[in-house]
């Protein structure tokens, strides 16, 4: 037991395989716990073992040194520095120390040091844990890398390659090279520019002969390709050149436009597109290098082609690159028109030529016959209620009635409720338009007629009479000044009630009055007067709309005539004085901003004789304004009951309608045999679900006498 206690305290000291750590065996860390040559046992801290694959290693088959380092109980030790050297100085490596990974293996590669070099030697892996020194080694075998290239050739030889084909390569080399692995590459300046394939990569050959498939992939173009043969770890290399066939163009066709729509020069939009066209064979293979002229069709308002602008200048040239493809960019000029390039190319002596297609150049800024808009609904349940949501769309077109550029800003303003600032165009399925969200909120005009006006940057219309598609002097054209927020929705400024927005830079003139009604502006086209220019050019363009905020509550009428039926006595026959509906053919205001009245009957108040036993009664769901005719809100239901032996039914105007003005109610009526009287009530029920009721009393006997009332007249 003591010897053997002393061969371990040996061992440690030495740190050497000689005590049994050889052949990838190893070496623990020990020390006497009792000290001197005293009873104690070994503790073991750490192990390391080693492995070279393969074991016999070349220039060319580089040997994997793996050391794992473990501690005594088998655990993984990472992050740990192992340090390599070889114990006869034969090898290299490709670093001298590694970090050990999460599995406690740390990885290096070695190689003989020279070429020439040959024997045995050991790799000897070390590293210090705890303060203790841990080794191990593992012997392997190193072969002399005294290997030249011979030959290198194709199998097609000298005659040249077919468009599109594959031929063998074939790398011989010396006599020297048999049974040691040898590792060969193969570089082609066109497969380094993606023309051609290579297949594979790199050979590792025993054999001494490598092979290797070149595949053509539109490198014909070149005419010949140069390839690079050598062998890993060694200056030998060799030459090949492989003669190349070019494709035969076959056709040339236009590939796209990008984009397909751009604008004119000067409008502020994208004025500028990309034109593709491609070069192909029979096959529809791109083919690279061809010389293609190009010319646009039209120069209409200025079109450039490149940086170009004279006839003079046409055609340009230009080569297909590696994909068969020609780019062009096409600059708008001051037109809006159809653009057509031609690309054109002489193959065997013939003629051969494609048109492009899709591109457009567009006006881009929208006109103001072609700015248009509307609401979601036209009478919202806001008058006594916050945040009833409404949404306003402009649709807006240039002077041609094709989109406006995506983005194109669009504002909105309104004397009532709340309304998105600023919405962008956007362009579903080839059109475009922008969307503002409103809700109801203060302030409430007393007539409960909001005005909501939207506008953009745009063009003033005009009447092209030379069909240029652009203004000539001379021609009709639609005269803005300021935009501003018609209060009253009648056409006249008039009044400093109403908001404008002045226009950069101002303008002081009288509008020039239109003469075509094509170009005549109505109340929703508010122009302020006296802040014209009397030319034709850049404009906000602007519509008006008015949305009715209706109360929660009902107040039925009759219209502006008692039906023939009525009866009562002066003070039961009751009407209302109120403002008219708003048309814009017949607005509620005058231009002084004094409102139109009527005097509305009020359902209910006076009582129907003279009835027939079945019948029907129209009236209109008005709401309870106290100063305009207005509507119950869209949506608002209308259901009606009568008193014992009276039948009716509501057959039309529920639900309520989206309306500028009240929609009419048509109710059923129907006596039974022994009914002469009774009283329809009508119940209307808003969309936030408050009900008001109005009672009808009705006859089919004559009016009460003596003494006979008055007709409601």
């Amino acid at each position: 037991m003591m010897i053997f206690r002393q061969l371990l305290s040996v061992c440690a000291l030495l740190a050497v395989a000689a005590c049994g750590g050889g052949g990838g065996n190893t070496t623990p860390f020990g020390g006497d716990a009792g000290g001197g040559g005293g009873g104690g046992g070994t503790v073991q801290t750490a192990t390391i073992s080693l492995t070279v694959a393969p074991s016999t290693v070349t220039a060319a088959s580089p040997g994997t040194v793996s050391a794992v380092l473990k501690t005594a109980s088998g655990a993984p030790i990472p992050g740990q520095v192992v340090q390599f050297s070889t114990t006869s100085g034969l090898g290299k490596f490709s670093s001298t120390s590694a970090l050990t990974n999460a599995d406690g293996v740390a990885v290096v590669t070695v190689t003989p040091l020279n070429t020439t070099t040959a024997g045995a030697d050991s790799v000897v892996a070390a590293t210090t844990y705890n303060g203790a020194s841990v080794t191990a080694s593992k012997g392997f075998q190193l072969t002399a890398t005294d290997v030249s290239i011979t030959n290198f050739t194709a199998e097609v030889g000298n005659t040249p390659l077919s468009p599109y084909g594959q031929t063998t390569l074939t790398v011989t080399l010396s006599a020297g090279s048999a049974g040691n692995p040898t590792n060969v590459t193969v570089l082609s300046s066109c497969v380094t520019r993606n023309l051609a394939t290579l297949t594979p990569a790199s050979v590792t050959t025993s054999t001494g002969t490598a092979t290797f498939t070149f595949r053509d992939s539109g490198c014909g173009a070149d005419l010949r390709d140069t390839l690079q043969a050598s062998v890993t770890g060694t200056t030998s290399s060799r030459s090949l050149t492989l003669n190349l066939t070019p494709p035969t163009v076959a056709s040339i066709t236009f590939v796209s436009a990008t984009p397909d729509t751009i604008f004119l020069r000067g409008s502020g939009f994208v004025e500028n597109s990309t034109i593709t066209f491609r070069v192909q064979d029979a096959a529809g293979n791109g083919v690279r290098g061809q010389v293609v002229s190009l010319e646009p069709t039209t120069l209409a308002g200025g079109l450039r082609l490149e940086d170009l602008g004279n006839q003079s200048d046409f055609p340009i040239q230009r080569v297909t690159d590696s994909n068969g493809n020609i780019l062009v960019r096409v600059n708008s000029g001051t037109v809006p028109t159809p653009v057509r390039i031609r690309a054109s190319m002489t193959v065997g002596g013939n003629s051969i030529s494609t048109v492009s297609s899709t591109l457009a150049i567009a006006v881009g800024l929208p006109s103001q016959l072609n700015f248009s808009l509307s609401q979601g609904t036209r009478n919202i349940e806001g008058y006594n209620v916050d945040g009833t949501s409404n949404t306003y769309t402009i649709i807006a077109s240039d002077r041609l009635g094709n989109p406006v550029p995506d983005g194109t800003a669009i504002n909105f303003v309104t004397e009532g409720g709340q309304v998105q600032a600023i919405r962008f165009t956007q362009t579903t399925a080839g059109l475009s338009r922008a969307v503002a969200n409103f809700q109801t909120s203060s302030p409430r005009p007393a007539d409960g007629r909001v005005t909501v006006l939207s506008y953009a940057l745009g063009e003033e219309s005009f009447l092209d009479a030379n069909g240029d598609n652009i203004f000539t002097a001379g021609e009709q054209f639609q005269d803005l000044g300021d935009p501003y927020l018609d209060r009253y929705l009648n056409g006249f400024f008039g009044s400093a009630d109403n908001q404008f927005i002045p226009q950069t830079p101002p303008s002081f003139a009288n509008c020039v009055a239109a003469v075509s009604p094509l170009l005549a502006a109505d109340a929703s086209i508010p122009i302020r007067p006296g802040t014209c220019s009397q030319s034709w050019g850049r404009s906000y363009v602007r519509r008006s709309i008015e949305t009715v905020f209706s109360t929660s509550g009902s107040r039925p009428t009759w219209g502006t005539s008692w039906p023939t039926s009525a009866v009562g006595s002066s003070t039961s026959c009751v009407a209302i004085d109120l403002i008219q509906p708003n048309f814009l053919g017949s607005p509620a205001y005058d231009p002084l901003g004094m409102p139109k009245t009527a005097s509305y009957k009020l359902f209910g108040t006076a009582g129907l004789y003279f009835l027939s036993k079945v019948g029907v009664l129209t009236f209109f769901a008005s709401d309870q304004n106290p100063v305009a005719f207005n509507p119950m809100a869209a949506g608002t239901t209308i259901t009606a009951s009568g008193t014992d032996g009276l039948g009716v039914t509501v057959t039309g105007g529920s639900p309520v309608a989206s309306s500028s003005a009240p929609t009419g109610v048509s109710l059923n009526y129907s006596f039974a045999d022994t009914a002469f009287t009774g009283t329809i009530t009508v119940s209307f029920r808003s969309p936030s679900g408050l009900t008001t009721s109005v009672s009808q009393f009705v006859s089919r006997e004559t009016a009460p006498n003596p003494p006979p009332p008055p007709a409601c007249q």
